[in-house]
């Protein structure tokens, strides 16, 4: 039987810098009902360096936030294990959580409290020493770009200002060797946006392993030095942004726009131009077409023929968001 640790304060270990910071190893997670067993993680392997960043891809209900709450010790894996900074999550959950600050997507900081303030009573509840507080305060204030609002009431502060405290406040404790980020960005506007990212990027240089899951795939990309794309409880594919575009058998997308809007001619031309390359995406009035090299003479100058038609058609390398579509569409009708 595993005996979770007691609340007897333990010996931390330090984990090597060329360890992974979190190690999930065969990670399943069953939940037992009188319908049947339903699996929610498949089997799952992850590693992440200190100042690396894995971002988690993939669809509502693919087993994302149910592997984030295993690592944060919220959940207990079935079978496999989770270990953060060396330290086992499951025999030892309190020892493992030093380590560990979790920003769950729907969380706001709510105390009627400066923004010093509140990073001043977090940084004391996590165990920052009374005897440094301030300037320990001051540094995570400059740190995340708040030393210009430290005085301002958090409820009068913009939604990317917000999150902007909400990584303070995680970045607190002193031991902090890993940031799960859910959904970091949702609900901002794209300007807070982009500044949320620069942060969490600049977050490399304090050595902080970061694992977030997102829905905005330029996210992933501007971010990530690894992605892991979850569906069916399953990692279905992992690796670099490169490496993940690399798994599409054709290297570009043609993409067309206005589909509701054409004349016989220029239907035409499209009609003549899909026999050629196979549809890969539609929907709308949108639809993509693969190629398998974007700039060359031939699909450049049927690009240039339908534009010269009025249909609305551009050239691009594969995205990550088109490898995440056909990975996902993929896994989905596996045994149909």
């Amino acid at each position: 039987m595993i005996r979770p640790d007691s609340a007897a304060t333990v010996r931390l270990p330090i984990a090597s810098t060329e360890s992974p910071v979190l190690r999930v190893r065969d990670a399943c997670k069953t939940y037992k009902s009188r319908r049947g067993d339903k699996v929610a993680n498949d089997h799952i392997h992850l590693s992440i360096r200190a100042g690396e960043i894995l971002a988690l891809l993939g669809p509502n209900g693919a087993g994302k936030t149910t592997l984030l709450r295993q690592i944060a010790g919220q959940l207990v894996p079935s079978t496999g294990s989770i270990e953060v900074a060396g330290v086992d999550m499951v025999r030892r959950p309190l020892a493992a959580k030093e380590f560990i600050s979790v920003i769950p997507q729907e969380c706001e900081p709510k105390l009627n409290l400066t923004v010093e303030e509140h990073v001043r009573f977090f940084a004391l509840l996590k165990g920052a020493p009374s005897s440094t507080i301030t300037s320990y305060t001051g540094e995570l204030l400059r740190a995340t770009g708040l030393d210009p609002h430290q005085k301002k009431l958090v409820r009068e502060l913009s939604g990317g200002l917000r999150r902007r405290v909400l990584i303070a406040i995680a970045l607190a404790g002193p031991n902090i060797r890993l940031l799960l980020l859910d959904e970091p960005t949702t609900g901002v506007d794209p300007e807070a946006r982009r500044s949320v990212w620069q942060l969490i990027d600049g977050l490399r240089a304090r050595r902080i392993a970061i694992l977030l899951t997102t829905h905005y795939i330029e996210e992933a990309e501007y971010l990530a030095d690894h992605v892991a794309i979850v569906n069916g409880g399953r990692i279905i594919a992992e690796g670099t942004v490169d490496e993940i575009r690399d798994r599409l058998p054709y290297r570009g997308r043609l993409e067309v726009r206005g589909l509701d809007h054409l004349s016989p001619a220029a239907r035409a031309g499209l009609d003549r131009v899909e026999s050629k390359y196979p549809v890969t995406f539609r929907t709308g009035n949108v639809e993509r077409l693969q190629v398998s090299d974007p700039f060359g003479p031939e699909v450049v100058r049927e690009v240039a023929e339908l534009n010269a038609l009025g249909v609305v058609a551009s050239l691009a390398p594969v995205s990550l968001e088109d490898a995440y579509l056909a990975l996902v569409d993929d896994s989905s009708t596996e045994g149909i």
